[in-house]
Parts: C-alpha cells; structure tokens; sequence
C-alpha cells in the first residue's frame, strides 16, 4: 500500500512544468544560497535540503521523508526514503523563479517538480 501513495504522489507532482524564464541554478554556492536550510512546500508535503548533506521531511500522509544530498558538477543528486520505500539515486537539474524552485529529474531530462520556498 506504500508502495501505491508513493507512486500516486510522484504522479501527481510530476505534472508540474519548469518556466522557461527560471535562472538555472549550476554551483552548489549558489544552491546553497537560495534553496539549502529553506522549507520546501508542495501543498501538505515539505522537504528541507539542509547545508550538511541531510535531506528532511514530511511526506504524503504525513510520510516521513529523509536522505542526503550532494553537489556533483551542476546537479542536484540525492538518496531519499519516503514511508521506508527508497528512491533511486538521482541528479537534477535546479530552477528558481520568484518564491518557486524547479527540479529536473535525470540530469534534466526527466520530469520537473516545482516546490515554493518558505
């Protein structure tokens, strides 16, 4: 049953497109700058990316989500588990536009998820 919330909640917020006015975030200097230590919110589900590696949250249904993080050349890579279902390895590209920051799945090629900054 997890394993179904899980699947639903990254269909649901994958359906999210980057803006192609977004300032592409490329250094880990600058990620740090606008997104590390910030609360991520997608409606009831928030994500804190903090500065030490550590990834924090909640999760559908109030799911826990925890993980790490790092920066490997312009991307965003992180291992996450949700509800105790881990997530593949995955680096994504990084937008931000206004209080919104994009993540592109797959080096960008993959899905975008758009989250707003508290």
């Amino acid at each position: 049953m997890k394993v179904f919330h899980l699947v639903s909640w990254m269909a649901l917020f994958g359906l999210t497109v980057t803006q192609a006015s977004a300032e592409e975030i490329e250094s880990k200097t600058k990620f740090l700058e606008l997104v590390a230590d910030k609360k991520l919110t997608q409606g009831q589900t928030w994500v804190k990316i903090l500065k030490d590696g550590v990834v924090e949250g909640k999760g559908p249904e109030a799911g826990k989500i925890r993980g790490t993080w790092e920066w490997k050349g312009k991307f965003y890579c992180r291992d996450i588990v949700i509800d105790d279902v881990p997530l593949p390895h995955d680096c994504q590209a990084v937008s931000i536009k206004g209080d919104s920051v994009t993540f592109a799945h797959k080096d960008g090629s993959g899905i975008s998820v758009s989250w707003t900054i508290e």
